[in-house]
């Protein structure tokens, strides 16, 4: 669970800089930060509403509503 929410935390991170990336570029440049596991992080961050897939692409979500942890 540890490892998830660091890879979580480092994808947040890393799509609140690139904003847009292709699928292929994303999973590449997660995985040397040092992602273990960047699908499934992806997949989390489009869940909780972070990230949106579009055509071939991940985006940042910029009106998403700010959840408690990120006021600080």
């Amino acid at each position: 669970m540890v490892q998830e929410d660091d890879d979580i935390n480092i994808a947040i991170k890393y799509f609140k800089n690139v904003i847009s990336v292709g699928e292929i570029i994303a999973v590449r440049e997660l995985k040397a930060l040092g992602v273990k596991e960047p699908e499934k992080a992806v997949s989390k961050l489009i869940e909780m509403g972070v990230i949106e897939k579009g055509e071939g692409c991940y985006n940042l979500v910029r009106n998403r509503p700010e959840a408690p942890s990120d006021k600080k």
